[in-house]
């Protein structure tokens, strides 16, 4: 997917010469991490909650986007989620991904009072693809590693190429049926590490370390977002009017009380249902 940006040079003050830059949809670009950045920062002084449907792929690395400021503005989308003072939710949907520099900047640490990160069963999220991974955390030279210690195929030959008394011609011989061998088993072993990569990549492995709140099924995300974001405007209805009463508490404080008076009224149950 790509998107156009029109852009002019006047070369003289009668004439303009107007230029089409392509850039690629699902990336932050210098101009739109600004723009970006821009309505977080409004959103924030209009005192709105903030709900965003997270799909990109990152930031662009170029010379002329590092040139243009790209981490500058990339900067400015983390301060202006960091001084947010209403709720975040941030939204994974069905075939999205969130990737590199732009799952950093999604971080609910960067304001864990604020964000919350939710993600669809069938979303991916992390900093690099399987793909990726695989080749920088699982090289041939892992593979041919695992494949020794795997196949006894392979495991056999490297024994017998141990052998000392072996003569030129069968050690060559010995040596091409293992060469065959790891190029018959290689592809099938990578794309074994890519499917294993792509489990790491899926939304139970982030609940499970706790990088999101929780896993949305589509057909009932709008229900489950409006109502959550309801529950927590006025829960913060709640604290501010607890803090004009007694502006010493802390925000583990105030939250520690508003679960106890929960639990009094309607029961352990319903709190910990209230909790997702």
């Amino acid at each position: 997917m790509f998107r156009g940006c029109l852009c002019s040079e006047e070369s003289d003050p009668g004439h303009s010469v107007f230029q089409i830059i392509q850039q690629a949809g699902q990336v932050w670009f210098p101009d739109s991490a600004y723009k970006t950045a821009q309505a977080i920062q409004d959103f924030n002084r209009e005192k709105l909650p903030l709900m965003i449907f997270a799909n990109w792929r990152g930031f662009s690395g170029g010379m002329k986007d590092m040139y243009d400021q790209v981490l500058k503005f990339g900067a400015y989308i983390v301060d202006g989620l960091r001084k947010y003072k209403q709720p975040i939710l941030v939204y994974i949907p069905p075939c999205a991904e969130l990737r590199g520099g732009s799952w950093a900047v999604m971080d609910a640490s960067i304001n864990p009072l604020c964000i919350e990160i939710y993600a669809d069963k069938d979303s991916r999220a992390s900093v690099l693809e399987p793909e990726g991974t695989v080749e920088i955390k699982y090289r041939k030279k892992d593979l041919v590693k695992t494949m020794r210690r795997i196949d006894p195929i392979y495991k056999k030959l490297v024994e017998q190429l141990g052998m000392s008394e072996l003569s030129d011609k069968h050690r060559k011989e010995l040596e091409g049926q293992l060469k065959a061998r790891e190029d018959l088993l290689l592809p099938v072993y990578h794309q074994v590490a890519v499917q294993f990569a792509d489990l790491h990549d899926k939304p139970s492995r982030m609940l499970e370390k706790g990088a999101i709140s929780d896993i949305l099924d589509w057909k009932t995300a709008r229900t489950f977002l409006y109502w959550r974001l309801r529950r927590l405007l006025l829960e913060d209805q709640v604290k501010q009017e607890v803090l004009q009463a007694c502006s010493n508490l802390s925000h583990v404080h105030v939250q520690s009380m508003l679960r106890r008076w929960f639990m009094e009224m309607e029961g352990a149950v319903k709190v910990s249902l209230g909790q997702r």
